[in-house]
């Protein structure tokens, strides 16, 4: 396990050990006889507990963004619709404008001839011209009405369509504000990214309260508007009993003298083409006032553009961002699967050490079994020397000789496996320290990664590049060997015309 952590990469192994050597790393752990092997564990298992903690973080975070990014472009959809049909609508109703100002300007054009005309004109003309004024003001009056209507829906639904949207992704925002608050101590990356969503929403808040406040005020203006028409309506209904009163008297008043009914007829006609005369200025004053907010509504869908367009900026932004994170997790999980292979290794090492210490413990435990006896072989041998001066008996001598030999051979033989039990001990925590040096391997991995990517990109490019000469030179050989049996066919054809023409030689 030493020999596979020390080795590992090439380019990584040198750049660790460059850094071990010149004493920055910064990662290197403290000295690992302040920790003991349970504390060891616990630690791993807490890096573990926060790995998994941090990969799910991630997977909500993804799981947000991409909802977020579906939820994006189904708006973008829905208001490209929407503003496709608004510059229908807004195409229908300049349309509609232009054909009513060329009207407008026809019935300048006629009153003007009517005020030419009614100088000596007879009875009967102003009659017909004040009835065709009146349908014409009709026909104005109820063209006006469809154009408002036409207006107040396309104001209705702008502001419909611009709340809902900008409602749902509020929702969207409020959602996933709190999932980043619920992980905001595992992972670093997320506040920042909630942080700046917050920001934009504010901005678009704003912009919505300034839209929601001109557009309320054109609905005011439009109520203003339907007001007066209905006023003017009711107006031109007093004037058509006028005029129907009108009528009925000059029925009854045909069997009076043709003068006075001339006359009479003449003063009120004269009046009532005034008073005509004035609401049609009033009509077009209405009409001018109508283009006015027209123009507005327009500046207004311009804006909406604008807004889609940078939304639109804002989604293709979010999509490269989550290509980059879906690479970065892509690392992470290689990382991932690094670190918990060689947490694997470890824990084999672990369960290795613990056998060994078990077998330790089990040799000092017969150690410490056979000290007492020694002790005593020791005691019976002193007593047996004291003994010796009194009396001196060899076989027993021997005996505790054999047995004092026998004693230190043993003790020799645990003393050799105690060293060596030492000896794996040593290099388990050499072992153990090169889970420093992974650490920072670990860091290097991530550069090497990106520098690999580099390097296989430029690869690629040589290679089709190369590609791209050999076909061009392999063109070139092809029309240089084509060239030469061009060239080669003429000269075989004259050596073969040679060699039939040539006369025999003559033999002596």
């Amino acid at each position: 396990m030493s020999s596979k952590l020390k080795g590992g990469p090439a380019e990584n192994g040198e750049h660790s050990k460059s850094k071990m050597e010149n004493g920055v790393d910064s990662m290197a752990p403290p000295a690992l006889n302040t920790y003991t092997p349970e504390e060891m564990v616990q630690q791993m298992k807490e890096l573990i507990t926060e790995n998994n903690e941090l990969k799910e973080a991630m997977k909500l975070h993804n799981q947000a963004m991409k909802d977020r990014y579906e939820e994006l472009s189904t708006w973008r959809e829905k208001q490209k619709e929407e503003r496709e049909f608004y510059e229908l609508k807004f195409k229908e109703a300049k349309q509609c404008l232009q054909a009513k100002c060329i009207e407008n300007e026809q019935l300048q054009q006629q009153l003007q001839s009517l005020k030419e005309r009614e100088e000596g004109a007879e009875m009967e003309a102003p009659e017909k011209e004040v009835r065709q004024l009146k349908s014409q003001v009709q026909r104005l009056q109820a063209e006006k009405a469809d154009l408002l209507a036409i207006i107040s829906e396309l104001q209705v639904k702008l502001n419909i369509s611009a709340e809902d949207s900008f409602v749902e992704i509020g929702m969207n925002e409020g959602e996933i504000n709190t999932t980043a608050k619920e992980h905001q101590e595992n992972s670093g990356e997320m506040p920042t990214n909630v942080a700046v969503c917050m920001s934009k929403s504010a901005d678009e808040s704003k912009n919505l309260e300034s839209e929601e406040l001109t557009v309320s005020q054109l609905l005011c203006c439009l109520r203003n508007e339907t007001q007066k028409r209905e006023k003017l309506e009711k107006e031109l209904q007093d004037h058509k009993e006028r005029l129907s009163k009108l009528e009925e008297t000059r029925s009854c008043l045909e069997s009076g003298t043709q003068t006075e009914q001339e006359e009479e007829s003449s003063e009120t006609v004269g009046s009532e083409v005034e008073a005509l005369n004035l609401q049609v200025c009033a009509l077009f004053k209405e009409l001018q006032e109508a283009h006015e907010k027209l123009k507005e509504a327009e500046l207004i869908q311009k804006k909406l553009q604008e807004k889609c367009q940078v939304l639109e900026r804002k989604s293709l932004v979010a999509a490269s961002e989550l290509e980059e994170k879906q690479q970065l997790i892509y690392t992470i999980k290689k990382l991932e699967l690094q670190v918990e292979s060689m947490q694997a290794e470890v824990k084999l090492e672990q369960a290795k050490t613990h056998e060994e210490k078990a077998r330790y413990n089990n040799l000092q435990d017969s150690y410490s079994k056979v000290l007492p006896e020694l002790t005593e072989a020791m005691k019976t041998i002193d007593e047996m020397k004291r003994k010796e001066l009194d009396r001196v008996d060899k076989a027993v001598v021997e005996q505790l000789t054999a047995k004092v030999d026998l004693a230190e051979q043993a003790l020799a033989a645990k003393q050799l496996q105690i060293d060596e039990m030492k000896q794996l001990i040593a290099k388990q925590e050499e072992d153990l320290e090169t889970m420093s040096v992974l650490r920072a391997q670990m860091e290097v991995y991530c550069s090497d990664f990106h520098a690999e990517r580099a390097a296989r990109e430029k690869i690629h490019e040589e290679k089709e590049q190369l590609a791209v000469q050999l076909a061009y030179l392999l063109k070139d050989q092809q029309n240089l060997e084509d060239l030469g049996r061009d060239a080669e066919s003429p000269w075989s054809q004259d050596a073969g015309s040679g060699a039939l023409t040539s006369p025999c030689p003559k033999r002596n």
